[in-house]
């Protein structure tokens, strides 16, 4: 069996209040967002508060967003 895609997962929150399918999209992508938010605060405090940030945006999102959103 495939591994879900992003989107899947999205989906799976969105439409089942999943909490695991949103905690696997945060164990994905949680260094990317986290290492950004790093480089463009320069503050360990500020970029955790970014990362949690941007989750917080996406679940409320959620339930909008399209498939063929990418999630980068």
């Amino acid at each position: 069996m495939s591994e879900p895609t992003d989107m899947d997962l999205v989906r799976e929150f969105a439409d089942r209040n999943s909490e695991l399918a949103f905690a696997e999209l945060v164990r994905r992508h949680l260094n990317v967002v986290y290492s950004i938010a790093l480089r463009f605060s320069g503050n360990i405090t500020d970029a955790e508060d970014i990362a949690q940030a941007v989750f917080v945006i996406l679940a409320r999102k959620a339930p909008g967003l399209r498939d063929r959103t990418v999630l980068n």
